[in-house]
């Protein structure tokens, strides 16, 4: 019995005879310590990113089916996404003025035009979207003038005549 007594006494202080170390080692048992990865991205070989061109061919696609069953928001936001990809496309901009055109956003449809025909000024297709865009708003514009490459006139055209450019 007192042998029994000695080995539950000794096993009672081993431990913190043992100091810091054992602890910290049962502890480091019952929860490890977390193990730190490093991510970074690889490129792939052979792997070549789109063109610019092709993402917004794609982007604008999408957005003309999104117009077709009447989603303009989705249309915007694609389109949105297609301008940062190529600021310079005259389908992108000008379909932009016709969902603008669509929500009864005249102002905003005309900044569009305008970033339109500052690309293409000799756009035909334009050129008519912004004659129906001014029928739609009650505006008269001499289609002529823009068919000629000129900035639309009339007293409603605003800002003496020019449609203004701005942010939208």
């Amino acid at each position: 019995m007192r042998r029994l007594l000695l080995t539950i006494v000794c096993c009672a202080l081993l431990p913190s005879l043992g100091g810091c170390v054992v602890w910290r080692g049962v502890a480091n048992l019952v929860r490890p310590a977390p193990q730190v990865a490093e991510v970074r991205a690889v490129p792939a070989p052979g792997l070549v990113a789109p063109e610019l061109t092709a993402v917004a061919d794609r982007l604008y696609a999408r957005a003309a089916d999104a117009i077709r069953v009447r989603d303009y928001a989705l249309a915007l936001e694609l389109l949105q996404v297609a301008a940062a990809r190529a600021p310079a496309d005259v389908r992108v901009l000008n379909a932009q003025a016709v969902i603008y055109d669509k929500l009864g956003r005249f102002d905003l449809s005309a900044r569009y035009y305008a970033r339109a025909l500052a690309v293409d000024p000799g756009s035909s297709i334009v050129a008519h979207n912004i004659a129906y865009s001014a029928r739609l708003s009650g505006r008269a514009v001499d289609t002529g003038r823009l068919l000629a490459g000129g900035p639309p006139e009339g007293p409603a055209a605003g800002n003496g005549g020019a449609i203004p450019v701005g942010a939208p």
